[in-house]
């Protein structure tokens, strides 16, 4: 946007989860609304929501294809037992997926800010950018609701199989969620 409210580098917005994030990049915009959702689905104080399985999809970075290329989306998720079920649906429905590392302990460092609690973007370009655009959401995922034994997240980075080469959707994922919450 062109205008006194639009998002500049350094930056620093205040997001739902109460973190702050300073802007290192503006075209990382998309991971700032994810974060903003997973925040507000797993909020104790939103008594509206109490889900117990997350998952985000979206059209994140271009990065994804090239870590798993245009017909499979990437897959960030913090439990074993859901990402081997996504795999495992993404083939029977076509929505094929293939899971990324996930490694808070690792890229957790690559939002690193000296005036906030993180950067909206990766300090290292060649350090798995899609699986750190995923870490950048699940750092906004409130604490309890991650520690506890019920509750599963997954992040689906669908840029690749979501686009055709000439910018048209292709309805990626529809059914790959239809299975999932079946």
């Amino acid at each position: 946007a062109i205008g006194s409210g639009a998002i500049r580098p350094d930056d620093i917005l205040v997001a739902k989860s109460g973190k702050t994030v300073e802007i290192n990049n503006t075209d990382a915009e998309g991971r700032l609304v994810l974060g903003d959702g997973v925040a507000y689905c797993t909020d104790p104080e939103n008594k509206t929501m109490n889900p117990k399985v997350i998952v985000d999809m979206a059209t994140l970075t271009g990065a994804q294809m090239i870590a798993t290329g245009r017909k499979h989306a990437g897959l960030v998720c913090d439990n074993e037992d859901m990402e081997t079920l996504l795999v495992k649906l993404g083939k029977t429905t076509g929505d094929l997926v293939h899971p990324l590392p996930y490694a808070p302990e690792m890229f957790k460092s690559e939002f690193s800010s000296k005036v906030a609690d993180m950067k909206n973007s990766v300090a290292d370009r060649a350090n798995a950018q899609s699986s750190c655009a995923g870490q950048f959401i699940a750092n906004h995922l409130n604490e309890e609701w991650s520690k506890r034994e019920d509750t599963r997240w997954a992040h689906i980075d669908m840029a690749g199989p979501g686009n055709l080469k000439d910018g048209l959707s292709t309805g990626y994922g529809v059914t790959l969620l239809y299975a999932l919450y079946k």
